[in-house]
């Protein structure tokens, strides 16, 4: 649920685009233990690729989806503003 607060942050999301997008991420995201690795992989104009150490755990093709769920981290109205800094490189807009 804290993904989607992120993700509404940046742009207004219609209840029953959250709730398809909640169900994906429970579904692509499965409970994470120590040592575990997700990584996302935005695919613009197509949406997103999700790998649970290594292996492909799904995806989500809807590019509104991936645009504000790597926002979380890279907008400009992320609520971790000193993070999208250290990713992206002082100076970036």
């Amino acid at each position: 649920e804290r993904s989607l607060k992120e993700m509404q942050r940046q742009a207004e999301i219609a209840t029953d685009t959250g709730a398809r997008w909640l169900d994906a991420m429970m579904r692509l995201f499965p409970d994470v233990r120590a040592g575990d690795r997700i990584t996302g992989v935005h695919r613009p104009g197509t949406g997103a690729r999700f790998f649970v150490n290594g292996r492909l755990q799904g995806e989500l093709p809807d590019s509104d989806f991936a645009r504000l769920f790597f926002g979380i981290w890279l907008s400009p109205r992320t609520s971790e503003p000193a993070l999208r800094e250290a990713l992206l490189g002082p100076g970036a807009r």
